[in-house]
């Protein structure tokens, strides 16, 4: 019998703060060529068979400075073919042996003839179109079913037996204690705790996807993210058609619009698990306990009922356990791990420290803020692709040297933000090296968003860093913004050389209560959307407040973008307060009047105590030529008691409480989750029947 083969390697890690993080990929890139890393490539030949198979499998093993990876691939047994016809098949070639149930037409297998080859390769590369640099995620696959035990079945055909026979298994079931030491998987070992983050692609979504801990062989708990199925929803940027230069209608005459790829986050994820069949207790220490009341649903079913899945499963990992990693009965694709030593949840309070673990990390972070706790800001934080989550109560109080840098994307969520010491300093700021992926001439960053975010005495939102970039879409939902500083700055400043293509500034409320700002938003009068290929742009403001910003200063300016088909504007139910020198629609426009792409709808523009004229800007004949009537401006209390904005539901959302309402609530629930059928498929928020959302069952009639 010949020995196992594997190949020991050093893999090529990334190393973070204090060696705390490290990475590896199977798969590298060398232009545009897609190779696999030296460890599978030294195993396999041009054909990406396995040149290193012994006892049936194909062992490859890969060794970081923290892990020890054993990945290992299985064969699967070949078919027979027609001696005369080799386009027929006669089933797969094996023996049957002694009869296990007649009833199931099952027997033991006395041989099997011959073998399909192990393959590692390349396959499988999912494009993830969220991110608008066109990253995909990379993948290898390998072959076999890991199961227990194999048998044969005799293929029947209208109840008549046809001499045909196929292979079936008895797959893993957790807490049995025969491993899968067959078929694909793969097998972790930690030299040190910590918290390990798998990129997998599962194509069968309804198979289960386990990570068995070798020495309990029960199933450890992970979460879930990534993208479910290929789901998309609609972007703010138009489908532009090409002959008529208009924005293209479906049959119903519905305006299009182009898509993206839903990132499904772990929470998200857990409330599909829940809602579905299977149930969760809640322990006193936070832990969710899931019971399956249905095998094909419950915690180790990602997507639900045949949906494909590819993104990231994290779970806590100790020192010299094994963890291995397989889909009961299919093969699961492998993109890489992160691999993070120390606790489950970082340790202190400066979110500056805090997010140095994950500097290295090359898949998306996410940190996630305790409630009722507050956390400092010594200095920037700069992780690619990062979203910051804070909880009821959790704070974070920035230092003069603070700031969130945009790498990749930035969301910032929950949060209740102290800036007061930044000065005249930017809250939000880019590399001034460049981000590390390009739209034509332009540094990338594909998105930013502050949702749910109360940030008070900020001297401006975003600062460009004098560097060129194109943010394709920057948005703020339900957010509270205090605007104070040391010298006059612009909000939104892209000023230097590059623009946002997509901004969105929804149900909010921002207001001045220091300097003068000179400009609320500014890009560089070169940014236009076809020079970062993009096929079109937008500037949307709805339902929100505005007081006191930028006074005597301009609502906006990028005559790049003014009078183009291909810009959008999108000005509905706001409220405007002594802000932009009284010419807020005309600067909103660009200087440009008589815009088709625009739509304006029940905003009030109130300057100096009278109605601003809006000209041939806001030409809806919507305007509301009242005061809003605030509350209590000069106190923060924005409440509405103008007849008009109250009848028209305008402004802030918020402020339309009559018992008026002083500080921020956060929503508990997402109002845009997405919505789904009871098979686990996302469906519209019109479909008719019995319907999930934000976990929860309710009726669409």
């Amino acid at each position: 019998m010949k020995k196992i083969f594997t190949l020991i390697a050093t893999a090529l890690v990334t190393l973070g703060v204090s060696a705390q993080t490290e990475s590896y990929k199977p798969i590298v890139l060398e232009g545009d060529a897609i190779k696999l890393a030296p460890e599978f490539a030294a195993v396999v030949d041009e054909e990406n068979n396995a040149t290193n198979v012994a006892d049936g499998k194909s062992v490859v093993l890969i060794s970081t400075a923290n892990m020890t990876l054993e990945a290992v691939g299985g064969a699967t047994i070949a078919d027979k073919k027609d001696p005369d016809d080799p386009t027929i098949n006669l089933g797969q070639d094996l023996t049957p042996g002694a009869v296990i149930s007649e009833e199931n037409h099952t027997y033991e297998i006395a041989s099997v003839g011959s073998w399909n080859p192990i393959q590692w390769k390349n396959g499988n590369n999912k494009l993830d179109i969220n991110d608008a640099a066109g990253t995909k995620l990379y993948f290898v696959m390998g072959t076999g079913n890991p199961y227990v035990k194999m048998f044969c079945e005799e293929v029947y055909t209208d109840g008549e037996p046809t001499g045909k026979y196929r292979a079936q298994y008895e797959y893993y079931v957790p807490g049995g204690q025969t491993m899968p030491l067959v078929g694909l998987y793969y097998k972790f070992t930690p030299k040190v705790s910590g918290k390990l983050k798998v990129q997998i692609w599962a194509n069968k979504g309804n198979r289960h996807t386990y990570v068995i801990d070798d020495q309990t062989k029960e199933a450890v708990k992970y979460s879930a993210e990534g993208y479910i199925n290929g789901q998309r929803a609609n972007s703010t940027n138009p489908v532009i058609d090409p002959e008529t230069g208009e924005q293209k209608l479906d049959n119903q005459g519905n305006p299009v619009w182009e898509q993206y790829q839903i990132f499904f986050t772990a929470e998200q994820i857990d409330s599909i698990h829940k809602a579905m069949k299977c149930t969760a207790d809640t322990l006193e220490n936070g832990e969710i306990v899931y019971t399956e009341t249905d095998p094909l649903y419950g915690p180790y079913i990602i997507a639900g009922g045949n949906q494909a899945f590819w993104g990231w499963i994290t779970f806590n990992v100790e020192a010299g356990k094994n963890y291995w990693l397989f889909q009961d009965s299919s093969q699961v694709g492998f993109g890489g791990f992160d691999f993070s030593t120390g606790d489950d949840e970082p340790v202190g309070d400066d979110l500056t420290l805090i997010a140095q673990q994950y500097e290295s990390q090359s898949t998306p972070a996410t940190i996630t803020l305790d409630a009722n706790k507050e956390y400092t800001m010594s200095g920037p934080v700069q992780v690619k692709n990062l979203t910051i989550e804070g909880a009821e109560g959790s704070k974070v109080k920035m230092s003069s040297d603070a700031n969130f840098k945009a790498i990749g994307s930035l969301i910032l969520k929950n949060l209740v933000i102290d800036a007061s010491a930044l000065g005249s300093k930017p809250l939000i700021v880019l590399d001034e090296n460049g981000s590390g992926q390009m739209a034509k001439d332009y540094n990338l960053v594909n998105d930013v968003q502050i949702i749910n975010c109360t940030i008070n005495d900020v001297p401006q939102i975003i600062k460009d860093n004098e560097t060129k970039y194109v943010i394709a879409n920057f948005l703020v939902d339900n957010c509270v913004v205090s605007l104070n500083s040391s010298a006059t700055k612009t909000v939104f400043d892209m000023s230097k050389n590059g623009f946002f293509n997509d901004l969105t500034i929804k149900n909010s409320t921002f207001y001045s209560k220091g300097i003068d700002q000179d400009y609320f938003v500014r890009y560089s009068n070169a940014g236009r959307c076809d020079r970062a290929d993009f096929a079109s742009n937008s500037i949307n403001y709805e339902n929100n407040t505005f007081y006191n910003v930028a006074k005597t200063g301009q609502w906006g300016n990028y005559s790049g973008f003014a009078g183009r088909n291909t810009s959008y504007w999108r000005m509905i139910k706001n409220i405007f307060v002594d802000c932009g020198n009284g010419q807020i629609a005309r600067r909103y426009l660009g200087g440009r009047g008589d815009q088709a792409t625009a739509t304006f709808e029940l905003n009030t523009y109130w300057f100096n105590g009278a109605a601003e004229d809006t000209g041939n800007y806001d030409n809806s004949g919507t305007a509301l030529a009242s005061d809003p009537q605030f509350k209590d401006a000069e106190n923060a209390d924005f409440t509405v008691q103008g007849a008009d904005q109250i009848a028209n539901k305008t402004g802030d959302p918020r402020w339309l409480d009559t018992e008026g309402i002083s500080t921020m609530v956060m929503s508990k629930e997402d109002v845009n989750a997405p919505v789904y059928n009871l098979a686990g498929q996302r469906v519209s928020p019109t479909t008719k029947g019995i319907l999930i959302k934000n976990g929860k069952k309710y009726i669409n009639r």
